[in-house]
């Protein structure tokens, strides 16, 4: 992860926003929210996820978070996003 300018970062409410939007997930799909240390972690669980270069450059610029971790079974996707917090 990267540490971006503290000051520009967009509050975690409209990260989760713009992610949900970019991944345009419609159905069965859910998201939790980690805080440790100095980072933050969203992680959004779908089951209709493909990986999109475009849309994951999209989030990293808009909201200052990474895919990080990435994970699937039986058709579900489990998404880490993280970034560096002040």
């Amino acid at each position: 992860m990267t540490t971006p300018n503290q000051s520009m970062q967009l509050p975690i409410d409209e990260c989760e926003e713009w992610i949900w939007d970019t991944l345009d997930c419609t159905k069965d799909c859910g998201f939790e929210y980690i805080k440790e240390g100095n980072k933050e972690f969203l992680i959004f669980n779908t089951n209709d996820f493909f990986a999109d270069s475009k849309a994951l450059e999209k989030i990293r610029k808009t909201t200052a978070m990474e895919l990080v971790r990435m994970s699937t079974h039986n058709g579900y996707s489990k998404l880490w996003f993280g970034r560096y917090i002040s």
